[in-house]
């Protein structure tokens, strides 16, 4: 026998070896297969009981605002939040101009509005930090298992929000020196034997804050809840027009002052002339001024402010408000108690460059008012094909104990509600649908606590309308897009149900608002109803039923915190001695679920958990005389502030 192998039987020998060493594993290979094993047995195991020793709560080292929140359950982190905004809030901002410093006020003492210059979503921090490491799976075990080796993660979602209207109000009224007037570049005009003179009159420059660059910096200073003194800084605010520009119009405006006077003409339907205005040489001679153009050019033009009267008169007379048809449930049909029609609003720079063009280029033989036209959403014909046979659900609220003012708010908002159809897909603001709030519109308005002073706030009662509609989107089964709870606990919103807070939505022009969206695939019919003898608010969303189901559990109050020793301050704007308080409020932390099950067999179920501030009892005394002891009556007053 040859025991000596040719090459070729050696190759193949050699190939040979290797497929049997791959197919079939080593001893060395088992062994590492093993630890391997027990290693992922041992790694996920360890992250699987990491997560569910901290279920519920939060994850070791995992901060917000540089605060180790670690093992806090949902309670007692809402509860380190919310202390550390009142900290950062109650404090007030240190503002700066020009080295002199102001503590300006961060947030209302009032109960009757959220009107705050800064607010903290104190819930979306609380579920940013409690959603760390929470995810489900493996790949959540293996996150959470890293967070707590790790044990330092921070963060740090945007929850601060600051409203630059009221802010801006705010700092400029402490820092009212920083601010002068500028002077525009203008023209003095006078007539005399027929003979037009027209001067010019250079501009000055003023003096402004720049509120924009400040607000900015606040908000990225406020994500650790400590806010360092803000200075803003002061600039120049030169004229728009200068006087060489204003010049070269001279003879412009000569040439239009001496064919005054102007007829201004609105055209209604049918082309007939409803209108007439007419411009004078007098009042031109008040109201044209130097302007620019987009493009930087030197522009004649008319002063909107100073036409306010005339402008006012021409909307007088032409507008007219868009209206939507209006319906109601008579047994199960839907009748039209209201019909449809156009809205037409003057449109006042449209109109004054119609104006301008007629004297400057003479482009059109007649000068017309230029009108918008808003078509209505909801047309009288929509009630032949509407559908809507049933209550899809109700909300209910009570205004029990609400001052005339406030019952006066709530029954204008009502009437505005009351009959309107709600397309399918279509996202509804209460904002947009309850403005403008104003008296001139049917408001009325209440007496509030504002810092040291008494201040009336329009409108006040509206959340209640907001509360209803949030609870008769839930027992509807519709889709809530936005919602906020108030800043504080105000019985009139506590839940039928159990009374407890916690269902309650607050709205505010501009924001926050209250929004939703009908994602069925029928029209709802908003019926608002105001009942004064059983003192409540009825609303019902009536539609077509696609089979889903709404309903939410009885709000459930985690934790109170007290309101704190009762404050006084003296005030300038109430007679010596004479006293004014509002109630102190507890403050809470509330959940509640929203479910809802549709036709499908598919749920949705949603948790809104709300904290609510506590305010102690405010009183505001006069002022004592220097002479005179002040008087103290023996029972306080309270002013009736009611959100």
């Amino acid at each position: 026998m040859n025991l000596i192998k040719t090459e070729a039987e050696e190759k193949i020998g050699n190939s040979l070896y290797q497929r049997v060493c791959i197919m079939l594993p080593t001893k060395r290979s088992f062994m590492v297969i093993g630890v391997g094993l027990v290693v992922c047995v041992i790694v996920f195991g360890s992250a699987f009981l990491v997560q569910a020793n901290y279920n519920g709560r939060v994850l070791p080292g995992v901060s917000f605002a540089n605060i180790n929140l670690g093992g806090l359950d949902r309670l007692a982190t809402t509860e380190v939040i919310r202390q550390a905004v009142d900290k950062m809030l109650d404090a007030g901002l240190t503002v700066s101009v020009n080295d002199t410093s102001q503590n300006v006020a961060l947030r209302s003492e009032s109960i009757e509005t959220t009107a705050d210059m800064m607010a903290v979503d104190v819930n979306k921090a609380v579920d940013a930090v409690l959603a760390v490491g929470h995810e489900a799976g493996p790949i959540g075990w293996l996150k959470a298992l890293v967070v707590a080796i790790v044990r330092d993660t921070p963060v740090n979602p945007q929850v601060v929000s600051v409203n630059s209207a009221l802010a801006e109000a705010e700092i400029i009224a402490a820092f009212p020196e920083a601010i002068t007037e500028g002077v525009p570049t203008d023209y003095k005009i006078s007539t005399k034997n027929d003979e037009v003179s027209v001067t010019v009159t250079p501009g000055e420059a003023g003096t402004g804050l720049d509120i924009t660059t400040a607000l900015n910096a606040l908000l990225a200073d406020s994500w650790d809840l400590s806010l360092k003194p803000l200075t803003v800084a002061v600039k120049s605010t030169d004229p728009a027009v200068s006087e060489s520009q204003a010049a070269s119009l001279v003879d412009q405006a000569k040439e239009a002052i001496k064919h005054a006077p102007y007829t201004l003409q609105y055209i209604a339907e049918m082309g007939r002339v409803n209108e007439t205005w007419s411009i004078t040489q007098a009042e031109l001679m008040g109201w044209l001024v130097p302007s620019i153009d987009e493009a930087g050019a030197p522009k004649l033009n008319l002063d909107a402010s100073l036409m306010t009267d005339f402008l006012a008169e021409v909307h007088d007379k032409v507008d007219v408000a868009a209206q939507d048809a209006r319906f109601a449930m008579e047994g199960n049909k839907v009748t039209e108690f209201a019909g449809s029609h156009n809205g037409i609003t003057v449109n006042d720079e449209q109109t004054i460059a119609a104006i301008v063009d007629y004297f400057t280029n003479k482009v059109q033989s007649t000068i017309f008012v230029v009108a918008d036209v808003t078509e209505p959403t909801v047309t009288t014909g929509t009630v032949n094909n509407l559908g809507i046979t049933e209550a899809l659900g109700v909300g209910t609220s009570s205004f029990k104990g609400s001052p005339s003012n406030r019952l006066a708010n709530i029954q204008h908002g009502v009437d505005k509600l009351n009959g309107l159809l709600i397309a399918p897909g279509e996202t509804l603001s209460l904002i947009e649908k309850l403005r403008p709030f104003t008296i001139e519109d049917g408001y009325f308005p209440e007496l509030v606590i504002k810092g040291d002073e008494i201040k009336p706030e329009i409108a006040g009662g509206l959340c209640q309308i907001g509360t209803t509609t949030f609870r008769a989107v839930m027992n509807s089964g519709l889709k809530v897009v936005e919602r906020r709870n108030h800043s504080l606990v105000v019985n009139y919103y506590n839940d039928p149900s159990n009374s407890n807070p916690g269902t309650d939505a607050t709205i505010y022009d501009p924001s926050p608002d209250f929004k939703f969206m009908n994602d069925t695939p029928n029209y709802i019919l908003f019926a608002a109803e105001m009942n004064r003898t059983s003192s409540e608010l009825n609303f019902t969303f009536w539609g077509t039923s696609d089979g889903r189901k709404g309903s939410y559990t009885p709000p459930v109050v985690l934790g109170w915190t007290g309101a704190g020793a009762a404050v006084t301050k003296e005030t300038d704007t109430l007679a010596p001695g004479v006293e004014k308080c509002q109630a102190a409020h507890s403050g809470a932390t509330t959940n509640f679920t929203y479910n809802v099950s549709y036709a499908d067999g598919t749920t949705h179920t949603e948790d809104f958990f709300s904290s609510y501030r506590s305010l102690p009892k405010i009183c505001l005394v006069g002022k004592a005389d220097v002479v005179a002891e002040p008087v103290v009556p023996e029972t306080p007053s309270e002013v009736p502030i009611t959100p």
